[in-house]
């Protein structure tokens, strides 16, 4: 790879035309994402953070106009149609600004981000042809969804607790099957649909920050060929400069068998010995009593909350959820407890639960060492 992030393999994936290619083609596996994706992150770790004299948002700008050369088919097709251009331009605009604070890497993820996000779009619209014009549903469904686009590029950069976190997104859409198709009928989905989320810390990329963008990126867990809508969002919520707790929620959908999930996890890293997961012993006490003490709090919430359920929640269930730390979020208030669906004796229907203990009620049982915001305040 290219010294600058820019060589070799680095230059053949990041090109903005390249990628929608080679990321967005329906047969993408779940191995060639885990391999784009540690390619991307290795060519954005290569660049350090750099920021090159010419401005990011002249390359947004120029890079993302549809009507510019080598934008491809469908690009063509948005340029040509006033109501589609003038949408697209405002999500350009949005990238536009919201690029001033970032890298060249970043600035190339962001490009990257919406090229796979446009050519997603097209599919999920059910538009197979890139040159086809769109009839008058698809053209409704692509105007809708630029909308929305234009509202979440708003938050494609965030600063939060001193850091730089851009919003990573892997999104593919493909044609459902003729076979699905036609067992569903009339209530068949036009397509199979991706949409994973996850934030990436721009800048200069310490060992720590590195580590923390490898620990919180997210992986395909179906192949697009399984038929199962995939979709993974966060919050941050917490950054500081010695920990940042990171809430993801999870759902997958499979059209053919009608079967839906849906979970939640934390991805908490302290910043510090070259970045790692949080573990309880970074929390608590050893031989304090913690665990009891949280599944007791956790308890009498649920029951607050299930009031109608006689004997409700199962200690145990809340004991084998409450103790385990990739469900404790980290806050400035206190340790959010997260209770997946099922994870606590209820039925799929109840759906999950979060439990807040603040510090101060914990103070007794917290490690003194504890990296802030649990550190007790002196």
């Amino acid at each position: 790879m290219g010294r600058d992030g820019r060589g070799g393999l680095c230059h053949k994936f990041v090109g903005a035309n390249e990628v929608v290619g080679l990321m967005s083609a329906h047969t993408f596996s779940i191995v060639g994402v885990a391999f784009a994706l540690a390619t991307l992150v290795a060519c954005t770790e290569n660049a350090n953070g750099a920021k090159t004299e010419r401005s990011s948002a002249e390359r947004v700008a120029a890079e993302l106009d549809v009507c510019g050369e080598g934008g491809g088919e469908f690009a063509q097709q948005v340029c040509e149609n006033r109501p589609l251009a003038e949408l697209d331009g405002q999500v350009r605009a949005t990238l536009v600004a919201e690029s001033a604070a970032i890298s060249d890497a970043g600035t190339t993820l962001l490009i990257q981000n919406q090229n796979r996000w446009r050519d997603a779009a097209r599919v999920s619209c059910g538009i197979i042809d890139q040159a086809a014009t769109p009839d008058q549903t698809q053209q409704r469904c692509l105007e809708a969804a630029y909308r929305a686009r234009a509202q979440d590029a708003q938050t494609a950069v965030q600063e939060v607790g001193g850091y730089t976190f851009q919003r990573m997104e892997l999104v593919d859409a493909t044609p459902v099957t003729a076979e699905i198709a036609s067992s569903m009928g009339s209530s068949a989905p036009v397509a199979v649909e991706r949409n994973i989320r996850f934030p990436r810390i721009d800048g200069p990329q310490t060992p720590e920050i590195r580590r923390f963008n490898e620990l919180v990126a997210q992986q395909p867990q179906f192949s697009l060929g399984d038929a199962t809508n995939e979709n993974v969002s966060y919050i941050i919520a917490y950054a500081g400069p010695e920990l940042i707790s990171v809430k993801f929620v999870i759902s997958a959908d499979s059209i053919a068998a009608a079967n839906a999930t849906n979970t939640v996890k934390a991805v908490t890293v302290v910043m510090g010995d070259g970045g790692r997961l949080l573990t309880e012993t970074d929390v608590f006490r050893a031989g304090s009593g913690w665990q009891d003490f949280i599944t007791d709090r956790a308890v009498a919430r649920i029951a607050r909350e299930f009031p109608d359920y006689p004997q409700f929640p199962p200690r145990r269930d809340v004991f084998e959820t409450a103790t385990k730390p990739h469900l404790w979020l980290i806050t400035d208030q206190g340790l959010v407890l997260m209770f997946p669906p099922l994870s606590f004796g209820g039925s799929h229907a109840d759906g999950g639960i979060e439990v807040t203990i603040p510090w101060a009620d914990l103070r007794e049982y917290l490690n003194p060492a504890a990296p802030a915001p649990i550190r007790p305040a002196v």
